[in-house]
């Protein structure tokens, strides 16, 4: 029966595939990284089961038991003054399953409002909130499965767009070996209302597939997720622009690099953890697609690699995570996680 269940969900999610577009330039904030875990491994972290909530509100697989019972508390400072925050609760019902309740929104500040003229009429502000509710379901003892359904709203001063969209995972864990493996499809949905009439907002729909290992002997997991599977060239239309000319020989000098290996890295995201002691975590990723997207010609920097620090404080669990972006800044992540359940037995 699990399996029969397994393979329904699986064809749907494939034709739901088939019907969705691309859609990456709308509603922002179904793409932006709130908890440090997460963004210190590189921006994702699908294929991770050891009871966290803020991995579980990302894939709902992940959410069981172990969930239950906690509170998840994010802040971001982004660029200027944007930031992102975010808020989680899980709790397990034995006959139903794991169920989240989460929001999360995405400030981009205040603004001055001017005229044709350039007079200043006052300010506005501007931002990005998803209500979200999900539930994860154990089958068995190797796989489970799980769906996020999200009401999202955007305000740009007068203009106002609205959405619904639904996250649907699975995960296969092989606890004994250490090993996670997890499918999802995000942002399956559409617009309610849009900013002006006549305009349609594509759903930023996305294919994930991620995988991690913990070694048996050494206090190390590695993990490879593999994003945006829905479409194979990730390359911008910039990079894609008209070739440099060779001044000496007048040919054209194609510096880009678009063969298979290229477009390869740029889906895959790679991230480790460091597990000094059952209470100290160190975390690293590397995110190629995001290096090669927002890198400044010849001058690289930090770009794309992310880093952050996991501790447990009494029974507060605290994670800080930094994620270079390019020469132009870095993201810098809070997240606060506290388990009801820890409070009881103390």
């Amino acid at each position: 029966m699990n399996r029969f269940l397994l393979a329904v969900i699986l064809l749907a999610m494939s034709h739901i595939a088939s019907a969705q577009g691309n859609g990456q330039d709308n509603y922002q904030i179904l793409q932006m990284v709130s908890p440090a875990r997460v963004a210190a491994l590189g921006g994702n972290a699908i294929a991770i089961k050891d009871g966290d909530l803020n991995l579980g509100i990302l894939a709902p697989s992940l959410l069981d038991s172990t969930t239950s019972g906690q509170v998840a508390l994010g802040y971001t400072r982004f660029f200027g003054e944007a930031n992102i925050a975010h808020a989680g609760y899980a709790h397990h019902i034995k006959s139903l399953g794991t169920v989240s309740l989460s929001i999360q929104s995405l400030g981009y500040g205040s603004f001055e409002m001017t005229d044709e003229t350039g007079q200043v009429q006052g300010t506005f502000s501007a931002g990005e909130y998803i209500f979200q509710a999900g539930i994860g379901r154990v089958l068995n003892e190797n796989f489970s499965i799980g769906a996020n359904v999200k009401y999202v709203m955007s305000e740009l001063a007068e203009y106002k767009s609205s959405a619904v969209a639904a996250d649907i995972s699975t995960t296969f864990h092989k606890p004994e070996r250490g090993f996670v493996a997890t499918l999802m499809m995000k942002n399956i949905g559409s617009p309610i209302s849009s900013y002006r009439p006549g305009v349609d907002e594509q759903m930023p729909f996305e294919i994930q597939a991620g995988i991690s290992k913990k070694l048996e002997k050494a206090p190390l997991r590695f993990g490879i997720v593999a994003e945006n599977l829905q479409t194979w060239d990730l390359t911008t239309e910039q990079e894609d622009a008209t070739p440099e000319i060779d001044p000496i020989t007048g040919e054209e000098v194609n510096n880009v690099n678009d063969g298979f290996g290229e477009n390869l890295m740029r889906h895959l995201v790679f991230n480790a953890e460091v597990i000094v002691t059952k209470n100290i975590h160190l975390r690293v990723g590397y995110n190629y697609n995001r290096r090669q997207q927002l890198k400044i010609e010849n001058r690289p920097g930090g770009g794309g690699f992310t880093y952050g620090l996991g501790m447990r404080i009494a029974k507060i669990h605290i994670s800080y995570a930094r994620a270079a972006y390019s020469l132009a800044g870095a993201s810098n992540h809070f997240t606060l996680g506290v388990k009801f359940a820890d409070f009881k037995n103390s």
